[in-house]
């Protein structure tokens, strides 16, 4: 029971944020540009800040772990080829793969699997380390599947993608913390420099609020429309079928690999978030079935409540974490 507890503690906050900004989006208190605001200054500036802060403060050579890099690309690499394999036999209707595809393995891990990291472990331990490696797969992943199976099929360029890889708010905010790192530059801790530590703590304290106030804001139930089938199975593979194959393959290369509890829980976090945001929009922008997108977005949001809270539990209580 303790155990249950402590999940849904971690857990709950997220959910009830996301409420609140769903019941401000429907009084009005909250329009379209506060939100595209609040979503604008959490992605380009806060969050940013944020990975910059917990970079510049971690020791490289501790925190660098090739073992769990490698698998959280090869896995996530994985996770997407079968998820395209599948949806292939399944989706008759080729057109909406690409939003299927993405909504199976693209999770928003930069904003709740952080959070929840952190909430759970105290720190964000390799969370950032997944920002740096996995989520530019996301990204190149993604415009692979929604451009061959767009309406209208598009070419797919690498250099474009890897430009706006490069270019991406949070890539940066990395970048720039890892000579502090690296070269252990006390910049952040000097007592003189105070003001610098304390502007990007309270920074950071601005990221969850404003992200899930908007996530919740942007959700409409009632636009779950036809093809329902079709998310609710995507939901499944998300929250529950990667999640568990993955970090049970983890945990049994775990020996090998050089993996701790916390990073396994890491790597659950990865996988185990609901559908992020931005597939809606990538599917919007690349001319794929976008009804779908945003039926996933929302399933996923509302059932990894439960999904989540299972997770946490099933490391909380084999003491994994």
């Amino acid at each position: 029971m303790r155990a249950f507890i402590f999940s849904a503690q971690c857990v709950l906050p997220i959910f009830i944020i996301i409420g609140i900004g769903w019941l401000l989006k429907r009084k009005g208190v909250m329009s379209a540009a506060i939100i595209d605001g609040l979503n604008t200054i959490t992605f380009n500036v806060a969050l940013p800040l944020m990975l910059f802060r917990d970079i510049a403060q971690a020791n490289f050579y501790e925190l660098f772990a090739p073992g769990f890099i490698a698998y959280a690309l090869l896995s996530t690499l994985l996770f997407f080829i079968l998820s395209w394999v599948f949806a292939e036999w399944f989706i008759k209707d080729k057109t909406a793969i690409g939003a299927f595809v993405q909504g199976c393995f693209r999770g928003n891990y930069a904003i709740i699997g952080l959070f929840l990291i952190s909430s759970v472990l105290g720190h964000s331990g390799k969370g950032a380390l997944i920002v740096l490696f996995a989520i530019p797969l996301y990204n190149i992943l993604s415009i692979v599947v929604l451009s061959t199976r767009s309406q209208t099929p598009q070419p797919f360029k690498l250099g474009k993608t890897l430009v706006s890889i490069v270019k991406n708010p949070l890539i940066l905010g990395i970048l720039c913390g890892l000579p502090f790192s690296i070269f252990q530059l006390p910049v952040t801790t000097m007592p003189e420099l105070k003001f610098i530590a304390t502007t990007l703590d309270y920074m950071a304290m601005s990221v969850n609020p404003m992200a899930l106030l908007a996530i919740g804001a942007s959700i409409s139930i009632g636009k779950i429309q036809a093809g329902l089938s079709k998310a609710l199975v995507a939901a499944a593979i998300k929250l529950v079928i990667g999640p568990l194959v993955f970090t049970l393959l983890a945990y049994f290369l775990r020996t090998p690999l050089g993996l701790s509890g916390d990073d396994l829980f890491v790597l659950c976090m990865m996988y185990a978030v609901p559908t992020a945001v931005a597939s809606y929009v990538m599917a919007v922008k690349m001319d794929n079935d976008a009804d779908l997108a945003a039926n996933i977005v929302l399933i996923t949001s509302l059932l990894s409540l439960f999904s989540l809270t299972g997770g946490i539990y099933i490391f909380k209580a084999t003491g994994l974490i």
